[in-house]
């Protein structure tokens, strides 16, 4: 029986140890992003639609700024925080380790 328990224990940390360990993306260029690299965000819970729009209008008008992404139909701010848009070389990039905490912009 106490080996067992011990299995038991030792599958449910490794089941849930890894579900609390998740990779965290390489930063990438938003303005690059595939459907994929989108929908991979922490947090952002981006659908596939959601992801191609994002990549429609990059290719229209590339993101120089953060707050471009809030002219996206459908991305809201909490998308947009967990985002974590970082400003750099002309573009937008998700990019975490690097993100000073983002706000979204006002509605008022």
């Amino acid at each position: 029986m106490k080996r067992f328990l011990a299995m038991l224990i030792a599958a449910a940390t490794l089941t849930f140890g890894g579900m609390a360990h998740a990779e965290e993306p390489e930063p990438f260029d938003l303005n690059k992003a595939t459907v994929e690299q989108l929908m991979a965000i922490p947090d952002a819970n981006i659908t596939e639609e959601l992801a191609k729009a994002i990549i429609d209008y990059s290719k229209k008008t590339p993101f120089k700024f953060s707050d471009d992404l809030m002219k996206v139909p459908g991305l809201d701010n909490s998308t947009f925080e967990a985002m974590m848009p970082v400003e750099e070389n002309d573009s937008v990039w998700y990019d975490p380790e690097n993100a000073d905490m983002v706000l979204g912009p006002s509605k008022c």
